[in-house]
């Protein structure tokens, strides 16, 4: 089974994220993640969903128990899907029913309308529980797109968040029932699938385009460091 399914449905390319319980990123979905998000000027809106355990969990923990170099490649791959999110013509609605914490919090805060359902789960950054510092990719993303009140719970402290919690600090823009979810995601992509291509790529370019430079800076220091792995595994 293809840990990423694809279904074009004009304007909309209707994406679903399937890697097992919990929806955990593996090399493969990354990069298929990524290749979903290519300029695709007949269907400019990608509807990103999950499974209803979870939107995503994170990075898979069995590719990062593999050693540095899968670890790195792992790390860099997911650096580049952030960054296509942010620089492609491609609008992204993601539509979350299930846990979006670490790389699936990540996820909600590059795509451009983000719609949670009112259940049981867990958003945000888990890394600083786990006692690990929160990396500076993400830091930079909460830092652009949260609201700076909870900024600081939410990354330092590595606090998470209920979806009630989520929609206040900024990781949802609306919250509805889970059977109103699909509905809602796509009336939202269909809004947003008749703009400019040129005027959303002009105003993302005003708006976030400081910290887009950043994150791009971020992402060519991991892909380095992942080049210097391989180059000394070789």
């Amino acid at each position: 089974m293809q840990s990423v399914s694809v279904e074009r449905d004009p304007p909309l390319r209707l994406t679903r994220l399937d890697t097992g319980a919990g929806n955990p990123l593996t090399l493969e979905a990354v990069r298929s993640l990524t290749k979903a998000l290519a300029p695709d000027p007949e269907a400019p809106v990608v509807v990103l969903t999950g499974r209803a355990d979870g939107f995503c969990v994170g990075l898979d923990n069995a590719t990062l128990a593999k050693g540095r170099l899968k670890r790195e490649e792992l790390l860099a791959a997911m650096g580049e899907l952030l960054l296509a999110a942010l620089r492609a013509p491609t609008r992204i609605v993601a539509a979350c029913e299930g846990h979006a914490v670490a790389a699936g919090a990540m996820l909600l805060l590059v795509s451009d309308v983000r719609v949670g359902t009112r259940d049981e789960y867990k958003v945000g950054f888990t890394e600083v529980g786990l006692g690990m510092p929160l990396p500076e990719l993400p830091a930079a993303l909460a830092r652009e797109r949260l609201d700076r009140k909870s900024l600081h719970s939410l990354t330092v402290l590595g606090r998470t968040v209920t979806p009630e919690g989520a929609l206040e600090a900024g990781f949802f823009d609306e919250l509805v029932a889970r059977e109103d979810l699909q509905r809602t995601a796509h009336a939202r992509a269909q809004e947003i699938a008749g703009l400019s291509e040129a005027a959303y790529q002009g105003t993302m370019a005003s708006v976030r385009g400081r910290a887009i430079e950043r994150i791009s800076e971020l992402v060519t220091a991991q892909l380095a460091r992942f080049d210097a792995v391989r180059a000394g595994a070789a």
